[in-house]
């Protein structure tokens, strides 16, 4: 195999794996699975602006991977994700990218199924076994819904705790 090959190669294993991570977390009750494919200073940008702005977060909104997790391990509590099938993967050996559309559901504990859908953008690091950077373009209506959902389910059991992003750059 060429060294080209073996990148891509590299690279899908790597996407492959970042999408699993949210149903592998959930499976195996660990929410610091969501971050086994990115480096430690990985960041990740929700899009679009006007869904940053509809949470309240600044329009360039970028994640640091411990405000991830706690967001993933609030999700935890709440449901998980199931039924996640890729398509689309396209990928850039040279530029060490990829971009992929996704979908899945979030099922809810209290039974209600909610199903997303993301378009992401991936910067992976010279060898390909790390991500370090993500771009997640992501399905407004449902982001909003779960974070309604969320807020509903913090409010009811009296644990309004939210992160404070003004906080994380």
């Amino acid at each position: 195999m060429s060294a080209n090959s073996d990148l891509r190669k590299q690279i899908e294993t790597t996407v492959n794996s970042f999408l699993a991570s949210y149903e592998d977390g959930r499976k195996a009750k660990d929410p610091s699975v969501i971050n086994r494919d990115v480096t430690p200073d990985c960041t990740r940008q929700l899009l679009p602006a006007s869904l940053c702005k509809a949470l309240g977060l600044p329009e360039e909104f970028l994640m640091p991977n411990d405000i991830y997790e706690k967001l993933y391990a609030d999700d935890l509590s709440l449901g998980g994700v199931h039924n996640t099938e890729s398509k689309h993967l396209t990928i850039d050996v040279e530029a060490r990218r990829a971009a992929v559309e996704s979908s899945g559901d979030m099922i809810y504990h209290h039974g209600e199924t909610l199903h997303l859908e993301f378009s992401w953008i991936f910067y992976l690091t010279g060898d390909a076994t790390k991500i370090n950077r993500v771009i997640e373009f992501a399905d407004s209506k449902a982001v909003l819904k779960m974070a309604a959902i969320a807020k509903e389910r913090a409010t009811r059991s009296g644990q309004g705790e939210e992160v404070d992003f003004d906080a994380t750059g």
